[in-house]
């Protein structure tokens, strides 16, 4: 019976000491490069501007003056506006989104 009790607490002993073993998970890190195309932009006049450009334009940077338009080839505008001694660079789409 003590032959029976020492092995039952060795085994509890070494079953306790033993490092519990963890289900390893593994992550895979995609990285997706993306080469953005170079704009070119061409200028143009503020009056070639389309209609919801000039809307954002006059609704959120009322007080700007329009200093320079640019039409990019990928349809996207360049609209350089100052106010006082601050120049602001502005991209819009065609549809008055401000991009940037």
């Amino acid at each position: 019976m003590k032959k029976l009790m020492i092995l039952s607490a060795a085994a509890m002993a070494i079953f306790l000491a033993m490092p519990q073993t963890a289900e390893a998970t593994s992550t895979q890190n995609n990285i997706t490069v993306t080469q953005e195309k170079a704009v070119k932009y061409q200028e143009i006049t503020a009056a070639t501007l389309p209609a919801p450009v000039t809307a954002t334009l006059t609704k959120d940077y009322a007080g700007y003056a329009i200093d320079k338009v640019f039409l990019g080839d990928d349809g996207t505008y360049k609209v350089i506006v100052s106010k006082e001694a601050v120049k602001t660079i502005l991209l819009f789409t065609s549809k008055g989104e401000l991009i940037k």
